[in-house]
């Protein structure tokens, strides 16, 4: 539970810090977060870059990490585990290959 509530915390730190204190440093497109994301791909090496795409690959892993935390023992971990890729397979795919 102390992974999950550390995956967590950790997400939400990310995300409030880019979205209050980075937010306005980014040059590009703003109000589009999947822009955004996309446009941090490209130049990862800024700060609020970094953050944001830090943030996102925790948003990526947070339903392996809610999963695991609850289907570790069973037989559903399998589940999990073809579910997160169905996930971060989407999410990486409308993120980063728009168009």
């Amino acid at each position: 539970m102390f992974f999950l509530f550390l995956h967590f915390s950790l997400f939400l730190l990310f995300s409030l810090l880019y979205w209050f204190r980075f937010r306005s440093e980014v040059t590009g497109p703003k109000g589009n977060i999947l822009q955004e994301i996309q446009t941090a791909s490209t130049q990862w090496k800024s700060k609020p870059h970094l953050i944001l795409l830090l943030a996102f690959v925790l948003f990526l892993t947070l339903p392996l990490t809610i999963g695991f935390q609850f289907y570790l023992r069973s037989d559903a971990n399998v589940l999990v585990v073809i579910v997160w890729i169905i996930w971060a397979y989407n999410w990486s795919k409308y993120s980063f290959f728009r168009e």
